[in-house]
């Protein structure tokens, strides 16, 4: 689960930082608002996600992708979701420091992420193995 877990956090950050590079180019060169950007960036770095986590990390060879990639897309909108209550409570209720808060804040969704698409997304996959 750890080699996992790793695999997992490398695919979640080449994510990440493509998500933000989509977002700038968006926003700043073909001037789209930034929300619109933010929503067009997470669903194609989302498919990017998806391919990576379900061949690289969890190596599911299955055809099943009317069915996971759905369920892909509800774990990491609920992982967004999860991402800004606990931004919000973090910085405005508690007053914590912006970047120390999305640090936690990025542990938190990743953890959920993870075994989310562990034992939802991509179980046969790993049902399968072992």
């Amino acid at each position: 689960m750890l080699l996992q877990l790793t695999k997992y956090s490398i695919i979640g950050s080449l994510c990440a930082v493509a998500d933000l590079a989509v977002l700038y180019l968006l926003v700043e060169y073909l001037h789209v608002w930034y929300l619109f950007s933010a929503a067009i960036s997470f669903s194609v770095v989302s498919l990017f996600g998806y391919w990576g986590q379900k061949k690289f990390t969890f190596k599911d060879g299955s055809r099943n992708h009317a069915k996971q990639l759905p369920v892909f897309f509800l774990v990491a909108g609920t992982g967004l979701l999860i991402n800004s209550v606990c931004m919000f409570l973090f910085v405005s209720v508690l007053g914590v420091w912006y970047i120390f808060a999305n640090v936690v804040t990025k542990f938190l969704v990743l953890v959920w992420n993870f075994f989310a698409n562990r034992h939802i997304t991509f179980k046969p996959a790993i049902s399968n193995e072992g």
